[in-house]
Protein backbone atom coordinates (compact mmCIF):
# COMPACT_ATOMS: atom_id res chain seq x y z
CA UNK A 1 0.00 0.00 0.00
CA UNK A 2 1.47 3.31 -1.09
CA UNK A 3 2.95 6.26 0.67
CA UNK A 4 0.23 8.51 -0.68
CA UNK A 5 -2.65 6.40 0.56
CA UNK A 6 -2.48 8.13 3.91
CA UNK A 7 -0.89 11.48 4.69
CA UNK A 8 -1.75 12.33 8.28
CA UNK A 9 0.21 15.57 8.25
CA UNK A 10 0.37 18.10 5.42
CA UNK A 11 3.38 20.40 5.69
CA UNK A 12 2.67 22.83 2.86
CA UNK A 13 -0.42 24.15 4.55
CA UNK A 14 -1.76 27.17 6.34
CA UNK A 15 0.64 26.71 9.22
CA UNK A 16 3.64 26.47 6.93
CA UNK A 17 2.53 29.48 4.93
CA UNK A 18 2.13 31.45 8.12
CA UNK A 19 5.73 30.69 9.04
CA UNK A 20 7.08 31.56 5.62
CA UNK A 21 5.10 34.68 5.06
CA UNK A 22 5.06 36.09 8.54
CA UNK A 23 8.81 36.39 8.07
CA UNK A 24 8.78 37.70 4.51
CA UNK A 25 5.66 39.75 5.15
CA UNK A 26 7.20 41.69 8.00
CA UNK A 27 9.84 43.05 5.70
CA UNK A 28 7.50 43.45 2.76
CA UNK A 29 5.16 45.51 4.96
CA UNK A 30 7.93 47.94 5.83
CA UNK A 31 8.88 48.47 2.20
CA UNK A 32 5.66 48.59 0.15
CA UNK A 33 4.31 51.91 -1.05
CA UNK A 34 0.66 53.09 -0.64
CA UNK A 35 -1.36 54.57 -3.52
CA UNK A 36 -0.66 58.27 -3.93
CA UNK A 37 -4.26 59.06 -4.84
CA UNK A 38 -7.30 57.82 -2.92
CA UNK A 39 -8.99 56.97 -6.19
CA UNK A 40 -6.34 54.42 -7.04
CA UNK A 41 -7.71 51.97 -4.49
CA UNK A 42 -10.34 50.87 -6.97
CA UNK A 43 -7.57 49.78 -9.32
CA UNK A 44 -5.66 47.74 -6.74
CA UNK A 45 -4.32 44.50 -8.22
CA UNK A 46 -5.99 41.21 -7.46
CA UNK A 47 -4.93 39.53 -4.22
CA UNK A 48 -3.34 36.07 -4.15
CA UNK A 49 -6.27 34.90 -2.06
CA UNK A 50 -9.28 35.47 -4.29
CA UNK A 51 -12.02 37.71 -2.99
CA UNK A 52 -9.97 39.74 -0.55
CA UNK A 53 -11.14 43.35 -0.23
CA UNK A 54 -8.68 46.11 -1.23
CA UNK A 55 -8.14 47.10 2.40
CA UNK A 56 -6.41 43.74 2.96
CA UNK A 57 -3.66 44.69 0.50
CA UNK A 58 -0.41 45.83 2.03
CA UNK A 59 0.59 49.51 2.19
CA UNK A 60 3.96 50.27 0.62
CA UNK A 61 5.44 52.09 3.58
CA UNK A 62 5.21 51.20 7.23
CA UNK A 63 3.26 53.71 9.34
CA UNK A 64 5.69 56.19 10.88
CA UNK A 65 4.22 55.83 14.36
CA UNK A 66 7.05 53.80 15.80
CA UNK A 67 4.58 51.01 16.61
CA UNK A 68 5.62 47.43 15.86
CA UNK A 69 4.45 46.31 12.44
CA UNK A 70 2.37 43.10 12.55
CA UNK A 71 3.39 40.14 10.38
CA UNK A 72 1.91 40.11 6.90
CA UNK A 73 0.24 36.83 5.93
CA UNK A 74 -0.27 35.34 2.50
CA UNK A 75 -3.52 37.17 1.84
CA UNK A 76 -1.71 40.49 2.10
CA UNK A 77 0.66 39.83 -0.76
CA UNK A 78 -0.63 41.14 -4.07
CA UNK A 79 0.08 39.80 -7.52
CA UNK A 80 1.25 42.32 -10.12
CA UNK A 81 3.35 42.19 -13.25
CA UNK A 82 7.08 42.52 -12.67
CA UNK A 83 8.01 46.22 -12.75
CA UNK A 84 10.51 47.79 -15.12
CA UNK A 85 13.45 48.72 -12.92
CA UNK A 86 15.98 49.50 -15.65
CA UNK A 87 15.82 53.26 -15.12
CA UNK A 88 15.75 53.27 -11.32
CA UNK A 89 19.07 54.73 -10.16
CA UNK A 90 20.33 56.67 -7.18
CA UNK A 91 21.39 60.16 -8.16
CA UNK A 92 22.53 61.06 -4.66
CA UNK A 93 23.63 58.73 -1.90
CA UNK A 94 20.80 59.93 0.33
CA UNK A 95 18.04 59.80 -2.29
CA UNK A 96 16.08 56.56 -2.47
CA UNK A 97 14.12 55.78 -5.64
CA UNK A 98 10.59 54.47 -5.53
CA UNK A 99 11.08 50.80 -4.78
CA UNK A 100 9.07 48.23 -6.76
CA UNK A 101 6.29 46.56 -4.81
CA UNK A 102 7.36 43.18 -3.44
CA UNK A 103 5.07 40.36 -4.53
CA UNK A 104 5.46 36.71 -5.41
CA UNK A 105 5.42 37.58 -9.12
CA UNK A 106 7.34 40.83 -9.11
CA UNK A 107 10.45 39.64 -7.28
CA UNK A 108 12.35 38.38 -10.30
CA UNK A 109 16.09 37.61 -10.45
CA UNK A 110 16.53 40.99 -12.16
CA UNK A 111 14.82 42.79 -9.28
CA UNK A 112 16.92 40.91 -6.73
CA UNK A 113 20.15 41.77 -8.57
CA UNK A 114 19.15 45.42 -9.01
CA UNK A 115 18.15 45.84 -5.36
CA UNK A 116 21.34 44.18 -4.13
CA UNK A 117 23.48 46.40 -6.36
CA UNK A 118 21.63 49.51 -5.16
CA UNK A 119 22.11 48.53 -1.52
CA UNK A 120 25.82 47.87 -2.03
CA UNK A 121 26.26 51.35 -3.49
CA UNK A 122 24.50 52.82 -0.46
CA UNK A 123 25.75 50.74 2.47
CA UNK A 124 24.47 53.11 5.13
CA UNK A 125 20.82 53.12 4.01
CA UNK A 126 18.92 50.66 6.19
CA UNK A 127 15.80 50.94 4.05
CA UNK A 128 17.65 49.45 1.08
CA UNK A 129 19.14 46.67 3.18
CA UNK A 130 15.70 45.79 4.56
CA UNK A 131 14.29 45.87 1.05
CA UNK A 132 16.88 43.34 -0.15
CA UNK A 133 16.11 41.07 2.81
CA UNK A 134 12.39 41.36 2.15
CA UNK A 135 12.83 40.58 -1.54
CA UNK A 136 14.79 37.43 -0.75
CA UNK A 137 12.22 36.31 1.82
CA UNK A 138 9.33 36.85 -0.59
CA UNK A 139 11.15 34.97 -3.35
CA UNK A 140 12.05 32.13 -0.96
CA UNK A 141 8.41 31.89 0.14
CA UNK A 142 7.30 31.65 -3.48
CA UNK A 143 9.81 28.89 -4.22
CA UNK A 144 8.78 26.97 -1.10
CA UNK A 145 5.09 27.10 -2.00
CA UNK A 146 6.00 25.79 -5.46
CA UNK A 147 7.93 22.91 -3.90
CA UNK A 148 11.29 24.19 -5.16
CA UNK A 149 12.92 23.76 -1.77
CA UNK A 150 16.57 23.80 -2.86
CA UNK A 151 16.07 27.11 -4.63
CA UNK A 152 14.35 28.50 -1.53
CA UNK A 153 17.32 27.50 0.62
CA UNK A 154 19.70 29.07 -1.90
CA UNK A 155 17.81 32.36 -1.62
CA UNK A 156 18.06 32.21 2.16
CA UNK A 157 21.79 31.60 1.89
CA UNK A 158 22.09 34.72 -0.27
CA UNK A 159 19.89 36.68 2.13
CA UNK A 160 22.17 35.95 5.09
CA UNK A 161 24.83 38.25 3.61
CA UNK A 162 22.51 41.18 4.40
CA UNK A 163 22.16 40.47 8.10
CA UNK A 164 18.52 39.39 8.57
CA UNK A 165 17.48 38.39 12.12
CA UNK A 166 18.85 34.90 12.75
CA UNK A 167 15.58 33.68 14.27
CA UNK A 168 13.56 34.66 11.21
CA UNK A 169 15.92 32.81 8.89
CA UNK A 170 15.85 29.81 11.24
CA UNK A 171 12.02 29.77 11.10
CA UNK A 172 12.15 29.79 7.33
CA UNK A 173 14.68 26.97 7.22
CA UNK A 174 12.73 24.88 9.75
CA UNK A 175 9.58 25.20 7.65
CA UNK A 176 11.39 24.22 4.44
CA UNK A 177 13.11 21.19 5.95
CA UNK A 178 9.89 20.21 7.69
CA UNK A 179 8.07 20.33 4.35
CA UNK A 180 10.62 17.84 3.00
CA UNK A 181 10.47 15.75 6.18
CA UNK A 182 14.21 16.20 6.69
CA UNK A 183 13.93 15.82 10.42
CA UNK A 184 17.46 16.48 11.65
CA UNK A 185 17.78 19.99 10.14
CA UNK A 186 14.09 20.75 10.77
CA UNK A 187 14.57 20.10 14.49
CA UNK A 188 17.78 22.12 14.68
CA UNK A 189 16.35 25.20 12.96
CA UNK A 190 13.01 25.10 14.79
CA UNK A 191 14.80 24.99 18.15
CA UNK A 192 17.04 27.88 17.09
CA UNK A 193 14.02 29.92 15.98
CA UNK A 194 12.34 29.44 19.35
CA UNK A 195 15.52 30.24 21.28
CA UNK A 196 16.00 33.38 19.18
CA UNK A 197 12.51 34.66 19.90
CA UNK A 198 11.65 34.85 16.20
CA UNK A 199 8.59 36.88 15.26
CA UNK A 200 7.61 34.02 12.92
CA UNK A 201 4.89 31.68 14.11
CA UNK A 202 6.24 30.01 17.31
CA UNK A 203 3.29 27.61 17.40
CA UNK A 204 4.34 26.14 14.08
CA UNK A 205 7.92 25.77 15.30
CA UNK A 206 6.69 23.64 18.21
CA UNK A 207 4.42 21.80 15.77
CA UNK A 208 7.42 20.94 13.61
CA UNK A 209 9.37 19.77 16.65
CA UNK A 210 6.42 17.56 17.59
CA UNK A 211 6.38 16.02 14.12
CA UNK A 212 10.09 15.28 14.33
CA UNK A 213 9.55 13.35 17.56
CA UNK A 214 6.42 11.68 16.19
CA UNK A 215 8.23 10.26 13.17
CA UNK A 216 11.15 9.20 15.35
CA UNK A 217 8.75 7.23 17.54
CA UNK A 218 9.41 9.50 20.54
CA UNK A 219 5.76 9.87 21.43
CA UNK A 220 5.95 11.55 24.89
CA UNK A 221 8.14 14.33 23.46
CA UNK A 222 5.85 14.67 20.44
CA UNK A 223 2.76 15.01 22.64
CA UNK A 224 4.46 17.62 24.82
CA UNK A 225 5.51 19.67 21.77
CA UNK A 226 2.02 19.52 20.23
CA UNK A 227 0.45 20.65 23.50
CA UNK A 228 2.90 23.54 23.74
CA UNK A 229 1.98 24.57 20.20
CA UNK A 230 -1.73 24.46 21.06
CA UNK A 231 -1.15 26.59 24.15
CA UNK A 232 0.27 29.25 21.83
CA UNK A 233 -2.38 28.92 19.13
CA UNK A 234 -5.47 26.71 18.98
CA UNK A 235 -5.11 25.37 15.46
CA UNK A 236 -7.10 22.44 14.00
CA UNK A 237 -4.10 20.92 12.26
CA UNK A 238 -2.01 20.97 15.42
CA UNK A 239 -4.94 19.43 17.29
CA UNK A 240 -5.14 16.67 14.67
CA UNK A 241 -1.43 16.01 15.18
CA UNK A 242 -1.90 15.77 18.93
CA UNK A 243 -4.94 13.49 18.64
CA UNK A 244 -3.06 11.12 16.33
CA UNK A 245 -0.02 11.05 18.61
CA UNK A 246 -2.23 10.29 21.62
CA UNK A 247 -4.00 7.51 19.71
CA UNK A 248 -0.71 6.01 18.60
CA UNK A 249 0.75 6.25 22.10
CA UNK A 250 -2.27 4.36 23.40
CA UNK A 251 -2.14 1.63 20.75
CA UNK A 252 1.63 1.26 21.16
CA UNK A 253 1.66 1.20 24.96
CA UNK A 254 3.82 -1.67 26.18
CA UNK A 255 5.41 -2.34 22.80
CA UNK A 256 9.08 -3.11 22.78
CA UNK A 257 11.17 -0.44 21.04
CA UNK A 258 14.39 -1.42 19.27
CA UNK A 259 16.64 1.18 17.65
CA UNK A 260 18.84 -0.48 15.07
CA UNK A 261 21.25 0.81 12.45
CA UNK A 262 18.55 1.41 9.84
CA UNK A 263 15.28 0.87 11.69
CA UNK A 264 13.25 1.67 14.75
CA UNK A 265 11.12 -1.44 15.27
CA UNK A 266 8.24 -1.65 17.74
CA UNK A 267 6.41 -4.85 18.63
CA UNK A 268 4.85 -6.55 21.60
CA UNK A 269 7.42 -8.32 23.73
CA UNK A 270 6.76 -11.94 24.61
CA UNK A 271 3.94 -12.83 22.23
CA UNK A 272 5.69 -11.28 19.22
CA UNK A 273 9.31 -11.79 20.26
CA UNK A 274 10.08 -14.47 17.69
CA UNK A 275 8.07 -12.71 15.00
CA UNK A 276 9.85 -9.44 15.74
CA UNK A 277 13.27 -11.02 15.31
CA UNK A 278 12.22 -12.60 12.01
CA UNK A 279 10.86 -9.30 10.74
CA UNK A 280 14.09 -7.49 11.67
CA UNK A 281 16.18 -10.09 9.82
CA UNK A 282 13.94 -9.86 6.76
CA UNK A 283 13.96 -6.04 6.78
CA UNK A 284 17.75 -5.94 7.04
CA UNK A 285 18.06 -8.12 3.94
CA UNK A 286 15.46 -6.04 2.08
CA UNK A 287 17.25 -2.83 3.05
CA UNK A 288 20.55 -4.07 1.63
CA UNK A 289 18.80 -5.21 -1.57
CA UNK A 290 17.10 -1.84 -2.08
CA UNK A 291 20.33 0.08 -1.49
CA UNK A 292 21.93 -2.05 -4.20
CA UNK A 293 18.98 -1.68 -6.59
CA UNK A 294 18.19 2.02 -6.14
CA UNK A 295 21.64 3.35 -5.34
CA UNK A 296 20.74 5.36 -2.23
CA UNK A 297 19.45 4.90 1.30
CA UNK A 298 17.18 6.93 3.60
CA UNK A 299 18.84 9.60 5.72
CA UNK A 300 16.66 8.74 8.72
CA UNK A 301 15.87 5.42 10.39
CA UNK A 302 12.74 3.76 9.02
CA UNK A 303 10.07 3.16 11.65
CA UNK A 304 8.44 -0.29 11.51
CA UNK A 305 5.50 -1.07 13.83
CA UNK A 306 4.12 -4.60 14.15
CA UNK A 307 0.48 -4.77 15.25
CA UNK A 308 -2.31 -7.10 16.04
CA UNK A 309 -4.97 -6.93 13.35
CA UNK A 310 -7.27 -4.95 15.69
CA UNK A 311 -4.63 -2.32 16.53
CA UNK A 312 -3.65 -2.10 12.87
CA UNK A 313 -7.23 -1.24 11.98
CA UNK A 314 -7.37 1.29 14.83
CA UNK A 315 -4.39 3.12 13.27
CA UNK A 316 -6.17 3.36 9.93
CA UNK A 317 -5.04 0.19 8.18
CA UNK A 318 -7.65 -0.97 5.62
CA UNK A 319 -9.09 -4.39 6.43
CA UNK A 320 -8.03 -5.76 3.05
CA UNK A 321 -4.39 -4.62 3.26
CA UNK A 322 -1.37 -6.60 4.41
CA UNK A 323 0.52 -3.43 5.36
CA UNK A 324 0.79 0.28 4.74
CA UNK A 325 3.27 3.15 4.73
CA UNK A 326 2.23 6.59 5.98
CA UNK A 327 5.65 7.82 7.03
CA UNK A 328 5.99 4.65 9.10
CA UNK A 329 5.68 1.04 7.97
CA UNK A 330 2.73 -0.61 9.73
CA UNK A 331 2.13 -4.34 9.39
CA UNK A 332 -0.33 -6.67 11.21
CA UNK A 333 1.64 -9.79 12.15
CA UNK A 334 0.37 -11.04 15.50
CA UNK A 335 -0.13 -14.79 15.53
CA UNK A 336 2.34 -15.51 12.75
CA UNK A 337 4.67 -18.35 13.60
CA UNK A 338 6.77 -17.87 10.50
CA UNK A 339 7.19 -15.31 7.76
CA UNK A 340 5.85 -16.67 4.50
CA UNK A 341 6.60 -15.24 1.07
CA UNK A 342 3.53 -13.02 1.27
CA UNK A 343 4.72 -11.24 4.42
CA UNK A 344 8.26 -10.93 3.09
CA UNK A 345 6.91 -9.38 -0.11
CA UNK A 346 4.74 -6.96 1.87
CA UNK A 347 7.69 -5.86 4.02
CA UNK A 348 9.89 -5.37 0.95
CA UNK A 349 7.11 -3.45 -0.84
CA UNK A 350 6.48 -1.09 2.07
CA UNK A 351 10.20 -0.56 2.64
CA UNK A 352 10.49 0.45 -1.02
CA UNK A 353 7.88 3.16 -0.33
CA UNK A 354 10.02 4.40 2.55
CA UNK A 355 13.04 4.64 0.24
CA UNK A 356 11.05 6.51 -2.42
CA UNK A 357 9.59 8.87 0.16
CA UNK A 358 13.02 9.61 1.61
CA UNK A 359 14.34 10.84 -1.75
CA UNK A 360 11.28 12.36 -3.43
CA UNK A 361 9.25 13.43 -0.40
CA UNK A 362 5.58 13.77 -1.21
CA UNK A 363 6.24 14.80 -4.81
CA UNK A 364 6.28 11.31 -6.34
CA UNK A 365 2.91 10.52 -7.95
CA UNK A 366 1.05 7.43 -6.85
CA UNK A 367 1.71 5.49 -10.06
CA UNK A 368 5.46 6.02 -9.70
CA UNK A 369 5.40 5.01 -6.03
CA UNK A 370 3.49 1.80 -6.69
CA UNK A 371 5.28 1.06 -9.94
CA UNK A 372 8.70 1.16 -8.29
CA UNK A 373 7.52 -0.85 -5.29
CA UNK A 374 6.04 -3.49 -7.61
CA UNK A 375 9.13 -3.51 -9.82
CA UNK A 376 11.54 -4.15 -6.94
CA UNK A 377 9.27 -7.05 -5.94
CA UNK A 378 10.05 -8.57 -9.33
CA UNK A 379 6.86 -7.66 -11.21
CA UNK A 380 7.55 -7.11 -14.93
CA UNK A 381 5.45 -6.23 -17.97
CA UNK A 382 5.31 -9.84 -19.17
CA UNK A 383 3.42 -10.82 -16.03
CA UNK A 384 0.45 -8.62 -16.97
CA UNK A 385 1.10 -7.73 -20.61
CA UNK A 386 -1.90 -9.61 -22.09
CA UNK A 387 -4.25 -8.10 -19.46
CA UNK A 388 -3.02 -4.57 -20.25
CA UNK A 389 -3.19 -5.13 -24.02
CA UNK A 390 -6.75 -6.42 -23.74
CA UNK A 391 -7.80 -3.28 -21.85
CA UNK A 392 -6.19 -1.12 -24.54
CA UNK A 393 -7.82 -3.08 -27.36
CA UNK A 394 -11.21 -2.28 -25.88
CA UNK A 395 -10.56 1.35 -26.71
CA UNK A 396 -9.29 2.43 -23.33
CA UNK A 397 -6.32 4.53 -22.28
CA UNK A 398 -4.41 4.40 -19.03
CA UNK A 399 -3.73 8.15 -18.85
CA UNK A 400 -6.72 8.83 -16.57
CA UNK A 401 -6.24 5.61 -14.60
CA UNK A 402 -2.61 6.37 -13.73
CA UNK A 403 -3.11 10.04 -12.93
CA UNK A 404 -6.23 9.67 -10.77
CA UNK A 405 -6.16 6.03 -9.55
CA UNK A 406 -9.87 5.96 -10.41
CA UNK A 407 -9.87 2.61 -12.13
CA UNK A 408 -9.69 -1.10 -11.45
CA UNK A 409 -6.96 -1.56 -8.80
CA UNK A 410 -5.56 -4.60 -10.58
CA UNK A 411 -5.15 -2.60 -13.78
CA UNK A 412 -3.65 0.34 -11.92
CA UNK A 413 -0.97 -1.73 -10.19
CA UNK A 414 -0.21 -3.74 -13.34
CA UNK A 415 0.06 -0.60 -15.45
CA UNK A 416 2.21 1.24 -12.89
CA UNK A 417 4.68 -1.64 -12.67
CA UNK A 418 4.77 -1.95 -16.44
CA UNK A 419 5.45 1.76 -17.00
CA UNK A 420 8.34 1.64 -14.53
CA UNK A 421 9.63 -1.53 -16.23
CA UNK A 422 9.44 0.34 -19.56
CA UNK A 423 11.51 3.21 -18.12
CA UNK A 424 14.06 0.87 -16.54
CA UNK A 425 14.60 -0.84 -19.89
CA UNK A 426 15.72 2.51 -21.27
CA UNK A 427 17.90 3.99 -18.51
CA UNK A 428 18.07 1.36 -15.78
CA UNK A 429 17.12 2.01 -12.18
CA UNK A 430 19.62 4.86 -12.18
CA UNK A 431 17.18 6.79 -14.37
CA UNK A 432 14.40 6.14 -11.86
CA UNK A 433 16.63 7.38 -9.05
CA UNK A 434 17.44 10.54 -11.03
CA UNK A 435 13.72 11.25 -11.46
CA UNK A 436 13.11 10.79 -7.72
CA UNK A 437 16.01 13.08 -6.87
CA UNK A 438 14.67 15.76 -9.21
CA UNK A 439 11.23 15.48 -7.60
CA UNK A 440 12.80 15.82 -4.17
CA UNK A 441 14.51 19.02 -5.30
CA UNK A 442 11.20 20.57 -6.28
CA UNK A 443 10.99 19.70 -9.97
CA UNK A 444 7.49 18.77 -11.15
CA UNK A 445 6.99 15.27 -12.51
CA UNK A 446 6.68 16.34 -16.17
CA UNK A 447 9.93 18.33 -16.01
CA UNK A 448 11.71 15.54 -14.12
CA UNK A 449 10.71 12.98 -16.74
CA UNK A 450 11.68 15.32 -19.59
CA UNK A 451 15.07 15.89 -17.97
CA UNK A 452 15.85 12.18 -17.59
CA UNK A 453 13.75 10.44 -20.29
CA UNK A 454 13.04 13.30 -22.73
CA UNK A 455 9.26 13.04 -22.41
CA UNK A 456 6.52 14.19 -20.05
CA UNK A 457 3.88 11.97 -18.44
CA UNK A 458 1.47 12.25 -21.38
CA UNK A 459 3.99 11.27 -24.05
CA UNK A 460 5.43 8.55 -21.79
CA UNK A 461 2.03 6.90 -21.36
CA UNK A 462 1.31 7.10 -25.12
CA UNK A 463 4.68 5.53 -25.98
CA UNK A 464 4.23 2.83 -23.35
CA UNK A 465 0.70 2.01 -24.57
CA UNK A 466 2.04 1.66 -28.12
CA UNK A 467 4.72 -0.72 -26.82
CA UNK A 468 2.17 -2.88 -24.96
CA UNK A 469 -0.17 -3.07 -27.98
CA UNK A 470 2.68 -4.05 -30.28
CA UNK A 471 4.20 -6.63 -27.93
CA UNK A 472 1.11 -8.21 -26.37
CA UNK A 473 -1.85 -7.21 -28.54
Amino acid sequence: MGAQDRQPFSFVNAGLLTVLLSVSGYYAWTMLRPPEEPGEASMAPTSVAAGLPPERLAPSRAPSTGEPVPPLLLEGLTVVEAPDVSELVVTEAVEIPDLPELTARSVTPAVLAWAADLARKNPGVDELRDYVIAAHFVAAGRETRAGRYREALRLLDACEDWGPPAGDVASFRAAIHGAQEEWEPALKWAQLAIASGSRANPAEMHHIIGKVHYYREEMPKAIQAFRTALDIRDDPEIRTSLDRALREASSSAGLRNQKLAHFIVRYEGGTMEDTGRMVIDTMDRSYATLVSQLGFEPSERVVVILYSRQDYRAMGGPHWSAGMFDGKIRVPVQGLERLDDGIRTTLHHELAHAFIHSLAGKAAPRWLHEGIAEFVEGIRTEHNGPLLAEALQQGGSFAHCLSTVQCNPRLFYAASASVVDYLVQQRGLRGIRDVLAALGNGTDVDSALRKVFSRDVGSLVRDWEHFVRRRYG
